[in-house]
């Protein structure tokens, strides 16, 4: 209320008003989506291409116009004394390079951001998509993942995967237990506008775990002030029999009151290989709920946020895979699996002072994590995680081309062994984690510069001192007489970058960068069997928290009928930890440790992208990316790196027949490399070949438009081994053939 009340005391309020014509024509365009990320909100212009925005705080608006067929362009719009009107002329291409994004902490053009930063829209995942979010997001280049199955998946960014990519959820830091290496990302796409991936150390804005990157997923925007809207997208995949069903709607009135209401379940038989076999207990279920209300006013706007995530996940056991597999469309849970639940609340505020903005984000997450092996009346490991996060940052405009933004960030995290589990792998634990930033942004003309500083400290207290935990006979290390170890972290990091665009045809981007990432309870304390794994893993106290530089540099020429661009960096990283199995056993279980050595980690990738304006029906790209993951001390390969990938693809926009509107079909190819550079007790993997085809157009029934769309995966039916694969140890094949078919019916 404090908030709020400094907000109507400080805040004025502007309108902008505008047109959209096109280019070449100077034909006004209807339809055009215009757009403001900061707020969250936009409108689509009138039959004339005129817009309106109202209550628009009184500083710098980035506004983005996007529209299928043309380049979207992007908008600063200074607001002072007066209302502000704009004419935004739009130029037709079927390529579209640059849009706003708002993970570099400050809202601007992608390709003006100093940090690389990649986007996949909402559109591309139902036009594309697959049983895992993460799966979704692989076609990016520099990106794949690390899978246990098409139902457990978590990201890889430059080779960096793990805790050290940093999954971010409605403003705040998403944490669900995912140190596990059979601990996928948890997230899904239902109600997500869309997902920005930043490639690169993010330390400095998002604290420990972001020394990769991270994958932020954006929130759908809010409906347009005095509209209700919603749809239902319905999906079925051919290859494990799955269904996705989605429905949601939103609304927001004259008066400002937001709302939303969306919900999901999907379900998935085993999955079949490229030979036919099926694969036994990779099946799962999932359910999501999400719920917001929310206030936009003069002063700014407020949002509180429900979601709700329930995973059913089967999990292989590799001495018995044939053993799983039961008759062909059964999805019911058998023994192993995990049994997730994630209840996640979150408020965000934004307040504006004049040409200042305050901006206060909390989130608390309650994780509930069962694996059961034996039997489905017990619990093999039990794990209850709450979470209270919180983000406070001040942007201060400090010259009209420099604004600065300091801000307090931490989280204090708890978690807790069930009493009845069967097994302890950690103790339970607490984390809290302090820091406080300072970010600087100059932004002129043909230059971008980007600086900031931080200071992070996190006092982690590992408690092996409960009752039942004492009896299972967990020890921790050293065994302290009071059964508890505290270990605290801190340090001081720092970045810097700067985007040069001499024209329109050329972007220069350099940035280097340090990020940081404070050892997790598994690494630290670890010491006793994981079920589902087949492994007793063993951590060590004594790690000191991981440390990188990595330096950056893109290129990226553009004409109108092709662009290319090229990015390189390298990753210095001192303390890498890594897991790794030994020659010891206890029981019947192989004992795997964490080590920790200095690592290098280099690459690049390169795009090509084809758009002749003499052919704008055809469009095509490709893309190839590599990384390479080495010990510095003997030049040995690090594990878990993936393959060196070639991408492609080719589009075409087809005419409009009778009731099918904007109809495409579009040819996807990537050729993945042999990984014959694996690590000790790791073994080649070699190369193959995914064809992919989509087709896909809008139906027009009753005056609304359907979006349908068909995708197909792996046609070829290719048998294959990824190396990120958790199965491949066990010489379990990839998913074959797989066909989606989704229809989204909006209302």
């Amino acid at each position: 209320m404090c908030l709020i009340s400094l907000g109507t005391l400080a805040s004025q309020n502007r309108d902008i008003t505008g047109k959209v014509i096109d280019k070449n024509s100077r034909e006004p365009i209807p339809g055009v989506s215009v757009f403001v990320p900061e707020l969250n909100r936009g409108v689509v212009t009138e039959l004339d291409g005129t817009f309106s925005l109202g209550s628009m705080p009184e500083r710098n608006i980035t506004v983005q116009f996007s529209y299928i067929g043309y380049a979207t362009q992007i908008e600063v719009v200074r607001l002072s004394t007066s209302n502000r009107q704009v004419v935004i002329e739009l130029e037709e291409t079927v390529s579209n390079i640059d849009e706003v994004v708002v993970s570099g902490a400050y809202i601007m053009s992608k390709e003006s951001s100093p940090i690389s930063i990649e986007k996949v829209s909402r559109d591309a995942i139902l036009k594309m998509p697959s049983p895992s979010l993460m799966t979704s997001l692989t076609r990016t280049p520099g990106v794949n993942e690390i899978s246990l199955g098409p139902g457990i998946s978590k990201p890889v960014i430059r080779g960096l995967s793990f805790s050290r990519v940093l999954s971010v959820y409605q403003g705040a830091r998403f944490e669900n237990q995912q140190w596990g290496a059979d601990h996928g990302l948890g997230l899904s796409e239902t109600g997500i506008g869309n997902i920005e991936l930043i490639k690169g150390p993010a330390s400095i804005i998002y604290g420990s775990g972001a020394m990769a990157g991270v994958v932020n997923l954006i929130e759908d925007k809010d409906a347009a002030p005095g509209t209700v809207e919603g749809d239902v997208n319905l999906r079925g995949y051919s290859n494990s029999l799955g269904f996705r069903t989605d429905a949601g709607a939103k609304g927001a009135s004259e008066n400002g009151f937001l709302w939303s209401l969306r919900a999901a379940a999907e379900s998935h038989a085993d999955y079949l290989d490229g030979d036919g076999n099926a694969v036994g207990n990779t099946r799962f279920n999932t359910q999501n709920i999400k719920a917001g209300v929310g206030l936009r006013k003069k002063w700014g706007d407020t949002r509180l946020r429900y979601t709700y995530l329930r995973q059913n996940l089967g999990i292989i056991d590799e001495e018995d895979v044939s053993e799983l597999v039961t008759n062909r469309g059964d999805r019911k849970v058998q023994l192993p699996f995990q049994d997730v639940r994630d209840h996640f609340i979150n408020s965000e505020t934004n307040i504006f002072v004049g040409e200042d903005r305050l901006k206060a984000t909390f989130g608390y997450h309650f994780n509930f994590r069962e694996e059961v092996e034996g039997s489905v009346d017990e619990v093999d490991l039990g794990l209850r995680q709450s979470n209270f996060m919180y983000d406070i940052k001040y942007a201060k405009e400090l010259f009209p081309n420099v604004e600065a933004i300091l801000g307090v960030q931490g989280f204090y995290l708890q978690n807790v062994n069930y009493e009845d589990a069967n097994e302890y792998l950690i103790p339970d634990a607490k984390k809290d984690d302090r820091s406080v930033y300072f970010l600087l942004n100059y932004n002129k003309d043909k230059w971008v510069a980007q600086g900031g500083i931080r200071y992070d400290y996190r006092k982690v207290t590992a408690d092996a001192s409960a009752d039942h935990i004492v009896d299972y006979g967990f020890l921790l290390p050293g065994e302290p007489a009071d059964r508890t170890l505290t270990r605290t972290f801190d340090g001081v990091t720092a970045s810097a970058g700067t985007t040069f665009r001499p024209n329109s045809a050329w972007r220069f981007r350099l940035n280097v960068a340090q990020g940081f990432r404070a050892p997790d309870l598994g690494e630290l304390f670890s010491n006793g069997p994981h079920p589902g794994t087949n492994r007793f893993e063993r951590g060590s106290a004594d790690f000191v928290r991981e440390q990188n530089i990595q330096s950056d540099f893109g290129v990226r020429y553009s004409r109108s009928n092709f662009s290319i661009s090229g990015e390189v960096f390298y990753n210095h990283i001192d303390n890498y930890i890594f897991f790794a199995p030994t020659d010891d056993f206890v029981g019947d279980l192989t004992v795997w440790e964490f080590e920790q050595a200095d690592a290098r980690l280099y690459g690049g990738e390169l795009e090509l992208d084809i758009h002749p304006t003499a052919a704008k029906w055809i469009s095509a790209s490709t893309s190839y990316s590599m990384v390479i993951g080495q010990r510095r001390s003997d030049m040995s390969y690090l594990p878990y790196i993936p393959a060196f990938r070639w991408n492609q693809s080719v589009d075409f926009r087809l005419n409009n027949v009778g009731a099918l509107k904007n109809p495409y079909i579009s040819v996807l190819g990537s050729y993945i490399f042999d990984q014959n550079r694996e690590a000790p007790l790791e073994e080649a993997t070699p190369g193959y070949y995914l064809l992919g085809l989509n087709v896909g157009s809008q139906v027009m029934m009753g005056g609304k438009a359907l979006d349908i769309y068909i995708s197909g995966s792996n046609m070829l039916n290719k048998t294959y081994v990824d190396h990120l694969s958790l199965f491949r140890p066990f010489g379990v094949n990839q998913m074959g053939r797989n066909v989606a078919l989704n229809v989204r019916i909006p209302f």
